[in-house]
């Protein structure tokens, strides 16, 4: 009997013992995976995300979008034009839920601004391409964040566990070192813009005529309704909305801007750039057949800034 009674002791001793060191490397573990991910915002050149969360972003007027209102649209521009504060706030390649996501925490943490400037892309605001995504990227290294980890969590991109561990929250890009720069061909302006700056050396640009067809049944309902959702949100919030088409290489789609203005709430304004201009049939102010240089988004720019000015 006390031959067992030993066994039993060596035995919960050697249990208690590994569970000890097992707590003190889990431990080790979580305090050296939250440096990680303290560390994580710092590389980053793009510091926009961490000011609205941290309500450092509270101008009068803001623009949304995907590459097409981060290039072409300036918003430094807007501000010397109008007398409004205005920054940028457009990610290349986002779609527009997270467009929703980059207002509904705008006006989580921020003052509200008097205006919002969505820029529409056309003819892909509603349909699922490659080029547009939810960018999870951008929410990588702020993950320290709660509210960054419970937005990862909504999009099940993390489980329930990272409420509690940071080993949870941790992705292979916050174990980078080395500091992320703007990239040369479309730098970030102070102001949050990133006109392209350099030409595209590919084939030439040749201006189209042709308008591809358009057909709601390519939609997303989820698109949809991220859509409905901004204008909800700027109404309830007292805010102008202004949505803003600019220029393609190529004819404009008026079947999709039908099918847009059925999407419509009352109330909020639309900005269609100037098709009779003939800078927007010159290729030397374009980068590519949706994107316009730096030299072009001015010339659009103007457009915007007087059309604000004339709706104040």
């Amino acid at each position: 009997m006390n031959k067992n009674l030993f066994i039993f002791s060596f035995k919960m001793k050697q249990f208690l013992k590994n569970g000890l060191l097992f707590l003190i490397l889990f431990f080790i573990l979580e305090k050296g995976t939250y440096c990680f991910l303290e560390k994580a915002p710092k590389r980053e050149y793009d510091k926009r995300l961490e000011l609205i969360i941290n309500g450092k972003m509270n101008k009068e007027v803001v623009v949304l979008g995907s590459s097409r209102g981060g290039g072409n649209i300036l918003a430094e521009q807007i501000e010397k034009e109008t007398g409004f504060t205005s920054y940028n706030l457009s990610y290349q390649g986002a779609n527009i839920t997270f467009q929703e996501f980059i207002l509904r925490t705008l006006l989580t943490f921020n003052k509200v601004p008097k205006k919002v400037v969505l820029a529409i892309d056309n003819p892909h605001e509603f349909t699922i391409v490659p080029s547009l995504n939810f960018r999870l990227d951008r929410l990588y290294p702020l993950s320290k964040y709660n509210y960054i980890n419970n937005e990862l969590i909504s999009q099940k991109d993390r489980s329930i566990l990272s409420k509690f561990f940071y080993l949870d929250r941790i992705n292979t890009s916050n174990f980078k070192i080395e500091i992320i720069n703007a990239p040369s061909l479309n730098p970030m302006e102070s102001r949050g813009s990133r006109p392209v700056i350099k030409r595209k050396k590919t084939k030439d640009l040749i201006f189209s005529n042709k308008s591809s067809d358009y057909s709601t049944k390519d939609e997303s309902p989820k698109y949809v309704n991220a859509f409905k959702n901004i204008q909800i949100l700027c109404k309830e919030n007292n805010i102008q909305l202004i949505f803003v088409f600019s220029p393609n290489f190529h004819v404009f789609n008026y079947q999709f801007k039908n099918r847009f203005e059925t999407l419509m709430l009352e109330g909020n304004k639309v900005v269609v750039y100037d098709s009779l201009n003939p800078i927007y049939e010159n290729k030397s102010y374009f980068y590519d057949e949706s994107h316009l240089l730096k030299e072009g988004a001015e010339v659009f720019t103007s457009e915007i800034s007087a059309f604000i000015n004339n709706n104040k």
